[in-house]
């Protein structure tokens, strides 16, 4: 198993029962600009919403059961487009 598939089986768990909100290594190509120095995660409301929405939260909010009102780093379309474009869970 190759190391995208072990990360895309993770977050299918995760969106298969969302009990908190997954948060993400830094990603170089979108942690930048107005998004840098924030942490990258996906809200717990996105996911019940199946969702897939990399937001940026400052560092040391609690974001558990966030809201889902911060904002959008980028949007995918599949749990597949975000691991391949280099997310890593935390």
């Amino acid at each position: 198993m190759g190391k995208n598939d072990f990360e895309r089986k993770r977050l299918e768990i995760i969106f298969r029962e969302p009990t908190y909100a997954p948060i993400f290594k830094t990603n170089p190509k979108h942690c930048i600009n107005q998004f840098a120095g924030l942490t990258p995660y996906i809200s717990h409301k996105d996911i019940i919403n199946n969702k897939i929405y990399i937001r940026g939260c400052p560092i040391g909010s609690g974001r558990s059961f966030d809201s889902g009102q911060r904002d959008i780093i980028v949007a995918y379309n599949s749990l597949d487009e975000l691991v391949n474009d280099g997310w890593r869970l935390e």
